[in-house]
């Protein structure tokens, strides 16, 4: 749970920030063949729908993101341990269009982080927090 918790905690760094949009991030706690599915936010971010591969789909999914957006902020709800499973609840979300400077926000969604062996195994999204916790088997 620390290491998600770290890696949530991170996204609020400006440093970490700049290090996703250059794909300069320090991938040590990630395993090379992470699965990194964000196939489920279809109907909130369809730009960035889909499953990325490996250290390089991580940043190509990162580089996606900064190419419409240059600011993130959000609240965590809550931090739930599921096994092998941490699941991230997220709230109050927005973010600002790099382009346009408006601000827009996101209902209510999820993460789920997969570890084994204390590396990043598989990042899951989820349009909301009841699927995740279903999915994790900690339904509410």
């Amino acid at each position: 749970m620390d290491l998600v918790r770290s890696a949530v905690e991170a996204y609020h760094n400006p440093d970490v920030l700049a290090l996703l949009a250059t794909g300069d991030l320090d991938f040590e706690l990630f395993d090379p063949d992470i699965e990194w599915d964000a196939s489920r936010l279809a109907d909130l971010i369809p730009d960035l729908a889909g499953i990325y591969k490996g250290h390089e789909g991580v940043r190509t999914y990162w580089r996606r993101w900064f190419t419409s957006w240059d600011a993130l902020e959000f609240e965590v709800q809550d931090v739930l341990d599921a096994g092998d499973d941490v699941v991230v609840l997220i709230h109050n979300q927005r973010q600002r269009g790099r382009h346009s400077g408006i601000w827009t926000e996101l209902p209510p969604w999820a993460m789920v982080f997969s570890i084994r062996d204390g590396i990043l195994i598989r990042w899951r999204t989820y349009p909301g927090h009841e699927s995740a916790l279903k999915a994790v088997g900690l339904e509410e």
